[in-house]
C-alpha cells in the first residue's frame, strides 16, 4: 500500500535533532546572518592538518529559524562583540545580549572569509519559547567534554601514531542537543 512521505521534513527533523551534519552547530552563510549571543563564550582550540585553530564556543539564537544552536565563534567576531559591550551606545553586561547582531559574511565557508558585525538599533526581549530553548540545552562545559571524548575516541590506542585532530566541521551532529 502506498505511503505518503515528505523527504524534506524528515531531513529537517534529523538536522534539528543533531543527527546530520549542519544540525546543532551554527554555520555562517554568505551575506547577512542575524543572531543573538545567548551565553558566555569559552575558549576552544582544535587542530586540522597540523594547524592550530582557535574559536570561542557559545550558544547563539539563529534568527533564520528561531533555534538556539552551539556555535564556534571566530575570534574576529568575538572582538567586535567585545567592542560593542564597552561602547557607550551598545553597552551590555549580561548574556543573553539585549539585542541582535547582524554578521555579514563575505566568502563564507572559505579560509579568507571577511566578517562585518552590525548591532541592531534597539533592544528586544527574548520570547518565553526562546528562553525555554536555551534552558534545555546542554551546558557549554558538557559540549567541551563531549568534544574532548570524541577526539579521544578517534585516537589510536595501540600504535602510537599521532591521532587526527577533530574540527568543528567533523563534529556537526556529533554532540546530541
Amino acid at each position: 500500500m502506498p505511503e505518503k512521505v515528505d523527504f524534506g521534513a524528515a531531513r529537517k527533523q534529523a538536522e534539528d535533532a543533531g543527527l546530520l551534519g549542519g544540525g546543532g552547530f551554527y554555520k555562517y552563510r554568505e551575506g547577512d546572518n542575524r543572531l543573538r549571543l545567548m551565553t558566555k563564550c569559552l575558549p576552544h582550540t582544535s587542530e586540522f592538518n597540523g594547524q592550530k585553530n582557535f574559536k570561542w564556543l557559545c550558544y547563539i539564537l539563529d534568527r533564520r529559524d528561531g533555534k538556539v544552536k552551539a556555535h564556534f565563534m571566530p575570534h574576529k567576531i568575538y572582538k567586535a562583540i567585545e567592542a560593542l559591550q564597552t561602547s557607550e551606545d551598545y553597552r551590555f553586561a549580561e548574556v543573553p545580549m539585549p539585542y541582535d547582531v547582524t554578521i555579514h559574511a563575505k566568502g563564507a565557508g572559505t579560509k579568507d572569509v571577511e566578517y562585518t558585525v552590525m548591532p541592531a538599533r534597539k533592544e528586544t526581549p527574548l520570547t518565553a519559547d526562546e528562553e525555554h530553548d536555551l534552558a534545555r540545552q546542554k551546558t557549554l562545559e558538557e559540549i567541551k567534554d563531549a568534544l574532548r571524548d570524541k577526539q579521544k575516541s578517534s585516537t589510536p590506542a595501540h600504535d602510537g601514531a599521532p591521532h587526527p585532530a577533530v574540527t568543528e566541521d567533523e563534529l556537526d551532529g556529533a554532540v546530541p542537543f
